[in-house]
């Protein structure tokens, strides 16, 4: 089912551990009855999830009418993390015996390893129809009565909603003897608000990260190949070097408008925070990403959005918390480091040298090797998106 290949020693442990105790655990009465129980709490606490989210949306869309308009086609998304209750508290402690640092290594690692899967169920809410988008529609009524690698016996009377059924078949390293020591504290419900990057139903935004498996180091093997073919028949003419200078500037516009919006925000959840206590802890964080809107003569709409998909955005953000006020662009601090070198300051003039390169030029396009310098000079303004993801964390 694992291809090891891909898999560190930690995790293949712990996924043997999954199939070590999964061979001899027997499913008795009393612990298809605690499975059951969960269901019953965590269909619960799904109504408490769908209820945070219909909040987010009234809240967000009555901040856009009040002025916000960039907000304009938010989603939100909620889902539910996991924190096994007992390992929480044991962090709390100054000096935990060797028993209690095994208790949290456990479920430490088990979690950790199949957060990827667990995480990628998620209902998403969009602004623009006011209403789930379908697939999360799907989920809200969906129920399941059997799991094949469970191996219950097939006369139990079983019903399991949609988050529960997806935990029990996707996760990787929970055995079914962990499984009896879930309890519904040990599962939260979370909220977030995202503008802007490219949302499917299978993956939240487009920052994540695309499962490990074979199939996707191989995409990611032929995209390298496609961007470096096209660097190595890249022409540094005239008109090609005032296009990269083009978007450069772009880059740059995008930041002040990142930087703005950010400010607005924090504003309001100051704001907020001051009347409800639900708002005290927050993080509003942006980036800049680029989503082709139509196709051209290197890259159809499919190869576009793979390519956008898979390009490493993420490694230049901007934030702010009820800790940090101000933003703090540290990429950019340094007034001497112009992040043009390497590639693109040897074809520039003494000019266009002394032009301040923005980070993104430099991450995206010279150590990504996924967008190549021939996709750089094809792309559009309209294109470049400011994104936006807004977390809130309670009391």
């Amino acid at each position: 089912m694992y291809n090891p290949t891909y898999l560190d020693k930690r995790e293949l442990k712990y996924i043997k551990r999954k199939d070590r105790l999964d061979n001899t655990f027997e499913w008795k009465n009393e612990a298809i009855q605690k499975l059951q129980d969960l269901n019953s709490d965590i269909i619960k606490l799904q109504d408490i999830l769908i209820e945070e989210i219909k909040s987010a949306y009234e809240l967000f869309s009555k901040i856009e009418k009040n002025g916000m308009s960039f907000l304009h086609g938010f989603k939100v998304i909620g889902h539910f993390a996991f924190e096994k209750e007992i390992a929480a508290k044991l962090y709390e402690l100054d000096n935990p015996t060797k028993n209690q640092k095994a208790i949290i290594d456990k479920w430490d690692n088990i979690s950790w390893y199949s957060r990827e899967e667990i995480e990628a169920w998620q209902l998403i809410f969009d602004s623009l129809t006011g209403d789930f988008m379908p697939l999360s529609k799907a989920r809200l009524n969906q129920k399941e009565t059997r799991f094949w690698n469970l191996n219950i016996p097939d006369d139990k009377d079983l019903d399991f909603c949609s988050f529960l059924s997806h935990f029990l078949k996707f996760n990787k390293t929970f055995s079914n003897k962990d499984l009896m020591e879930l309890t519904i504290k040990d599962f939260t419900p979370v909220v977030k608000v995202i503008l802007n990057y490219d949302v499917n139903e299978l993956s939240g935004f487009s920052s994540c990260y695309p499962y490990h498996n074979a199939d996707s180091d191989f995409i990611y093997y032929m995209l390298e190949d496609r961007c470096r073919t096209l660097n190595n028949s890249f022409k540094w003419n005239k008109k090609n070097i005032e296009k990269i200078l083009e978007v450069n500037n772009w880059l740059w516009k995008c930041t002040d408008v990142l930087k703005k919006e950010l400010t607005e925000l924090n504003n309001v959840f100051k704001s907020l925070s001051e009347t409800d206590s639900k708002y005290q802890y927050y993080s509003i964080e942006g980036q800049i990403e680029y989503h082709g809107s139509e196709a051209n003569d290197i890259a159809t709409m499919v190869l576009q959005r793979e390519l956008s998909r898979r390009a490493a955005f993420h490694f230049w953000s901007l934030n702010l918390d009820e800790n940090n006020s101000e933003i703090r662009d540290s990429i950019h601090e340094d007034e001497k480091l112009n992040w043009n070198f390497e590639v693109f300051k040897p074809h520039l003039s003494e000019e266009q040298q002394k032009i301040k390169f923005h980070y993104f030029m430099h991450t995206v396009f010279v150590d990504d090797n996924i967008f190549s310098l021939e996709d750089l000079v094809r792309m559009r303004e309209e294109d470049f998106k400011v994104c936006l993801e807004i977390n809130w964390f309670g009391d």
